[in-house]
């Protein structure tokens, strides 16, 4: 497995989905050959697309303040349901590299009870999956 160079950050603008997009940063900075980024934030119905848009122009500035402007990433809205529509994404753009929030994550795999995106998105991504918590 070589290291990951096409990578999907999916933000919520929530305080663990932040972290990512921060830490996306930083890791961007000190890579010799720079990865082509996407952000992603998923708006639940059409009505919320214009808040999902401020969200993802926030996350942009995170990213760029904590990498610097190495890396120019590309903003992504879309609607749907926040786990099949990240993993489709990154499918979709051929990223071989998740970022996301771990507030939801079921971090005891012996607990049978579902856990949230993080989990979704673990079970169906074929990639490199960082969880920030």
């Amino acid at each position: 497995m070589s290291f990951p160079t096409n990578w999907l950050i999916a933000t919520n603008g929530s305080k663990f989905a932040s972290a990512a997009v921060k830490h996306a940063g930083l890791l961007s900075a000190e890579l010799t050959n720079k990865p082509k980024v996407t952000i992603l934030v998923i708006a639940t119905e059409k009505e919320t697309e214009d808040i999902a848009l401020g969200i993802v122009e926030m996350a942009k500035f995170l990213f760029e303040e904590e990498g610097g402007q190495q890396v120019e990433p590309i903003l992504e809205v879309r609607i749907g349901e926040p786990g099949p529509t990240i993993v489709e994404t990154a499918n979709e753009l051929g990223c071989d590299h998740i970022l996301i929030g771990g507030a939801d994550f079921k971090w005891d795999i012996h607990d049978d009870k579902p856990g949230g995106v993080s989990n979704f998105i673990i079970a169906r991504f074929d990639g490199v999956i960082t969880v920030v918590k």
